[in-house]
């Protein structure tokens, strides 16, 4: 008889088979991949641009223009104007979206299967025919400078964007996505159409296609609405080094705080790099998830906060590790003490058996529920291109996951975390704060971030 007060013990996950897919190159030089499976009720398209706001790094004082351009794809093209298109988006009952990253641009399209060749060949306008209005721009523009202004009100991303401007200074990962308000004024309509000319081009687009279709039918529709365009030069020459700023500590004042928050943190890794399982999995045990190290620690024994998370933040070309938390000014020290202490205990103790295959239950357990949408799917294709990643990571990555053993963990930490190396943001009442952080060594006073 089954004694259904014990919990069946959970067996080790198996790999989940990644969508097959066909991946070609058209052409005009464009990539794409092809999932046909008629299990979802929507067809998507995601295309994506290889160029986000690293590109603005070469135009000086343009911050925000790849983000800017990509948000204005809606708004007018030669055939059509907001409104149509708006109405055309509406009678279709399709979702789409846009929006610009580091490494990249994009425009997402959901719709039924009936409907997706007149979306597929609106979108398709979007890219290459919008004409960008002056006055839906200057909306857009004020928009963005209104958003960002409001943020000089939000501590936590005061004391990220020190963070990330410190660590990336002169470097095009430096500035916000989004820019910053003088330099969003600066964007003209010349600008947009610069970026979108040099940008926006096949060669330079990478287009995922999930759902039930008629393959060559799309494929057919796609070289038309694209003709071929001229080659992007990779990145405009830049190499990325990624050199480590630097320990210090930098506090943003902020008198009308009821806490101090905190973001603290050094280089990491790129997107390619061999560790990034291992990094990521070692993430999870220590700030990745609510049962983790530092969750547990700060928030349940010591009570400073609601919430500690951590993670590492790969883009293409380099990476960041952070820790971020809101805790009481005035126990601001104490709370980088028991950062740093978990960090070293990481380094310089195994990880017991248990926390080992939680951490592997809670990664497995999860990452099937990210295959469940079409968007999901597309998204990740466009990544294994984009990062430069095997076609078939997504197949092994359970078994990868499974396969981690302590000593793995703990040579990963030892690489991967370089608590002598820490970056030490933290946006409060700077008197407080200077008292607290003294230990640390204060770099600088910030009285303004833009």
């Amino acid at each position: 008889m089954i004694d259904r007060s014990i919990m069946p013990g959970a067996g080790k996950m198996k790999d989940v088979k990644f969508p097959g897919f066909r991946e070609l190159t058209l052409s005009n030089g464009m990539k794409v991949f092809l999932v046909k499976d008629e299990k979802f009720p929507v067809t998507t398209c995601r295309f994506l641009m290889k160029s986000g706001s690293y590109s603005d790094f070469f135009r000086a004082g343009k911050s925000g223009l790849a983000t800017v351009t990509a948000e204005m794809l809606n708004r007018g093209t030669k055939g059509k104007t907001y409104g149509k298109i708006t109405e055309a988006v509406d009678y279709n009952g399709a979702l789409m979206s846009t929006g610009a990253g580091y490494d990249a641009s994009f425009i997402s399209l959901s719709c039924l299967k009936k409907n997706f060749p007149d979306m597929l060949g609106l979108v398709s306008e979007m890219i290459t025919d919008s004409v960008f209005p002056e006055y839906e721009l200057n909306q857009k523009k004020n928009h963005l400078i209104s958003s960002l202004i409001s943020l000089q009100d939000d501590s936590s991303y005061l004391s990220e964007r020190v963070f990330l401007s410190t660590l990336y200074k002169d470097t095009p990962y430096e500035m916000d996505p989004d820019g910053f308000p003088e330099s969003v004024k600066n964007i003209t309509r010349d600008d947009v159409l610069s970026f979108t000319k040099e940008n926006y081009t096949p060669s330079n687009i990478i287009l995922a296609v999930v759902g039930d279709f008629d393959e060559e039918d799309i494929l057919k529709r796609i070289e038309s609405h694209f003709p071929a365009g001229r080659n992007v030069p990779a990145e405009n020459g830049y190499v990325f080094k990624n050199k480590q700023a630097g320990a210090g500590v930098y506090i943003i004042e902020k008198k009308d705080a009821f806490q101090a928050s905190l973001h603290i943190g050094h280089a990491g890794i790129k997107r390619g790099h061999p560790d990034y399982i291992k990094t990521h999995f070692l993430n999870t045990l220590f700030g990745g998830m609510f049962t983790s190290r530092i969750n547990k620690n700060l928030r349940e024994v010591n009570g400073l906060t609601y919430g500690a998370r951590t993670s590492f933040n790969c883009k293409k070309y380099a990476g960041d590790f952070s820790i971020e938390t809101e805790v009481n000014e005035d126990k601001t020290g104490f709370a980088v003490d028991e950062i740093i202490k978990e960090m070293n205990l990481m380094r310089d103790m195994p990880v017991p058996e248990e926390e080992l295959t939680n951490a592997k239950n809670y990664i497995t357990g999860n990452f099937p529920l990210q295959l469940e949408t079409s968007n999901n799917v597309a998204g990740k294709l466009l990544s294994l291109e984009l990062y430069g990643a095997d076609r078939d990571f997504y197949n092994h990555y359970i078994s990868s996951v499974n396969a981690l053993t302590v000593e793995d963990i703990t040579e990963t930490a030892r690489q991967h975390f370089r608590p002598d190396e820490l970056i030490i943001t933290a946006t409060g009442n700077t008197e407080i704060l200077k008292e607290q952080l003294c230990k640390f060594g204060v770099t600088e006073i910030i009285d303004k971030v833009k």
